[in-house]
């Protein structure tokens, strides 16, 4: 994948957060073309997304930790995705975002199969730089990582049986600026790597905008995926759970900052509030445009 022809399901998160300020809220699926057409043409740009996350508000962040469930789902074509996006919005956000991605997803076109992998992305200026996980120079792998970007994440959960997560942690190292990540399966997380500080001229001193949540999406022509589980928030969808700062000084502290909660289309997809660190969140997908 080229560098300007970045992941448009990636990018779709963001593209919707700004169309959503934009709109005033009253954002629908199909007023999104525009926006990825002028953000990064790609082969995706016909693409309709759905979406189910929690936004902060502007501020100043160093970090976020938090464990997700991982589930699987046999799609022939489209993308699910369930990630944290750390950006810093300053400036202009068509043309200057600086962020990192971290999270799982499905996506046959990008990966040759339906599985579920674990992803990272990066960016400095809107999407026109960077890349996923190391399909260009700029993330660093630690030696003895617990998996590469774009492993895939082996078992999956089942809706009726065991809960396979992952944790993952994204923090700024204060001493050096960079950007680490750590990630766990079923287990405390270990280093993976970082993205160097250099790479970007503003997340390196500090985000101000975090995002977790989910993300679905494809061709118009065809009903939208599952997001999740499959199920709309109730005792069988997708969790995420422990989820925490990362303050400047490295040290994780509750969750307790307010959050937009943002959802395109509610009858499809859904997240709850988040409440003593989590959120439970997804959808049977169907939609239509």
């Amino acid at each position: 994948m080229s560098k300007l022809n970045l992941g448009l399901h990636i990018l779709a998160i963001y593209v919707v957060f700004i169309a959503y300020q934009i709109h005033g809220g009253g954002l629908h699926p199909t007023s999104q073309k525009a926006w990825y057409a002028h953000a990064s043409p790609s082969k995706y740009s016909n693409d309709i997304v759905y979406f189910a996350a929690h936004r902060t508000h502007p501020g100043s962040y160093y970090g976020l930790a938090a464990t997700m469930d991982v589930f699987g789902h046999n799609i022939s074509a489209g993308h699910i995705i369930t990630s944290i996006w750390i950006a810093n919005m300053e400036g202009d956000p068509k043309t200057n975002e600086n962020a990192i991605w971290v999270g799982w997803q499905v996506d046959p076109k990008k990966y040759g199969d339906s599985h579920s992998h674990f992803f990272t992305c990066w960016t400095r200026d809107t999407y026109h730089t960077g890349c996923y996980d190391m399909d260009c120079p700029g993330f660093q792998l630690a030696k003895g990582a617990p998996i590469v970007p774009g492993g895939t994440i082996k078992p999956v959960s089942h809706v009726h049986g065991a809960r396979q997560k992952i944790t993952i942690k994204v923090f700024r190292e204060k001493s050096t600026r960079n950007w680490w990540i750590h990630y766990g399966f079923n287990k405390v997380p270990t280093p993976v790597g970082y993205y160097p500080a250099k790479l970007f001229d503003k997340l390196s001193k500090k985000a101000t905008q975090i995002s977790i949540g989910s993300v679905v999406g494809g061709s118009p022509s065809v009903p939208s995926p599952p997001m999740g589980s499959g199920f709309l928030p109730s005792d069988k969808a997708a969790l995420i759970t422990d989820i925490s700062l990362i303050g400047q000084d490295g040290r994780m502290t509750p969750f307790t900052v307010n959050t937009d909660r943002l959802e395109s289309k509610s009858s499809c997809y859904s997240i709850t509030p988040i409440e003593g660190a989590k959120c439970s969140y997804g959808g049977p997908g169907g939609c239509s445009a």
